[in-house]
């Protein structure tokens, strides 16, 4: 028999015991902290979980792990949060993840942790799948999206990929930024700031529904609008990819007009 088959042969035979925490391992650059209240109610509501430990890895564009820091700072101590700040290359939150797994594996087996695992990412779930081997309890978690699920054999918690009722802990489908995503909503529109730009009604209703998806899955400030950052996120999460089809997309929606600059600037339509 190879390793892996032993291990999965003794998995078979010791039945895991019942979790007394939950230790989260979450992929910031492939998951929103949009989905923090959901999450959280099921580990702590519905499951009565306390929470360990939460690992938390990404490179930071777009804010995202400020945003994620806040928004577990809601029932997670900072004490119990490390953050882990990768650089931009391909799959380093990941490979971050997965060596903070790999080192605490015997500790959260001892400990009888549930380890969470918030990613759609092929390696990190492979990783995880790994771990559940050799004697952890391991489940994956991520929002639910239009793209099929992730193949793996673990436990899954599909969360909610809209929540319109929350705030800061609205869900949203979840998008790995990509590569200059507020330069590729700035490059969109050139009109003046705070005017009204002129455009084309959505002519399809392909695109009258990725419209409605993007009002559903962008949180909306308190002074009104979208930040151009998680309009870019969420447009690239529902197909396009392509500067050049972005900023035609947004020429098409009625009304829309740019207020503010940089990491403040929102779009309002």
């Amino acid at each position: 028999m190879t390793a892996d088959a032993d291990a999965s042969a003794a998995e078979t035979r010791t039945p895991l015991q019942a979790p007394c925490a939950v230790a989260l391992y979450i992929d910031a650059d492939n998951q929103s902290p949009a989905v923090v209240g959901d999450l959280l109610a099921s580990v702590c509501d519905d499951w009565r979980l306390e929470i360990s430990c939460a690992v938390l890895a990404g490179n930071d564009h777009g804010q995202s792990v400020p945003r994620w820091q806040a928004a577990l700072s809601l029932r997670v101590p900072e004490e119990q949060v490390l953050t882990l700040e990768v650089p931009r290359t391909p799959e380093a939150a990941d490979l971050a993840l997965i060596l903070e797994l790999g080192a605490a594996m015997e500790q959260h087996r001892q400990r009888a942790d549930l380890i969470v695992v918030l990613s759609r990412d092929d390696l990190l779930i492979a990783a995880a799948e790994a771990v559940r081997l050799r004697g952890c309890r391991v489940w994956v978690a991520y929002a639910q999206t239009e793209a099929a699920p992730a193949r793996t054999r673990l436990p899954t918690l599909l969360l909610p990929a809209v929540n319109r009722s929350a705030d800061s802990t609205k869900s949203r489908a979840p998008a790995e930024p990509p590569p200059s995503v507020t330069t590729a909503i700035d490059a969109s529109n050139t009109d003046a700031q705070g005017t009204t730009a002129t455009h084309q009604p959505p002519q399809d209703p392909k695109t009258t529904k990725r419209l409605a998806q993007l009002r559903a899955q962008c949180t909306q400030q308190p002074v009104g609008g979208y930040l151009s950052s998680d309009v870019g996120q969420v447009l690239y999460q529902l197909g396009l990819t392509r500067k050049a089809d972005r900023a035609r997309f947004l020429r098409a929606v009625p009304g829309l007009r740019e207020v503010g600059t940089g990491k403040h600037k929102r779009l309002i339509f």
